[in-house]
């Protein structure tokens, strides 16, 4: 009886509890990936050409790509681009040699680096915005952001 009380009292506290955990993905392409796509990781994620998943907490690491569907927190890497549907904070680094692309809202501590970032909600980059392109038009920038083209609601610090 007191099992089934805490497993109750679980449910209705913690819904976003629901979502399975893994401290490890090895990803090659969806849905060739281990595991699948409906998984939290809290670890690392590496893959080969690109993986997805519902969240991403740590390293994110791809040869291609990176895929979260919904929230990302940490550091993340691709050879080619990094997407994140969902809320996203990028501790250290968020780089690729393509594009990040952040559809909500963007915390970014230190650097974010690519051919192309864009983040299209509210967002906020304390440190460097380095590329081509940046298109961050509800951005806000304490720092420095640098590119041909540079897109920002306010900058604190340096725009070139």
């Amino acid at each position: 009886m007191k099992t089934l009380f805490i497993a109750l009292l679980l449910s209705i506290v913690a819904p976003q509890a629901q979502a399975f955990n893994t401290p490890l993905s090895i990803n090659i392409i969806p849905p060739v990936q281990f595991p699948s796509s409906e998984y939290s990781v809290t670890g690392l994620r590496a893959s080969a050409l690109w993986g997805n998943h519902r969240d991403v907490y740590g390293i994110d690491l791809g040869l291609l790509g990176n895929i979260t569907n919904q929230r990302f927190v940490g550091l993340a890497l691709a050879g080619g681009f990094n997407q994140t549907y969902g809320n996203t904070t990028i501790l250290l680094a968020q780089g690729a040699i393509g594009a990040n692309l952040n559809v909500q809202k963007t915390n970014i501590y230190v650097v974010q680096f690519a051919l192309f970032n864009k983040n299209d909600a509210e967002s906020s980059l304390v440190g460097l915005g380095l590329g081509l392109v940046n298109l961050s038009p509800n951005m806000t920038v304490a720092g420095l952001q640098a590119g041909l083209f540079n897109k920002a609601r306010s900058v604190y610090g340096i725009q070139i």
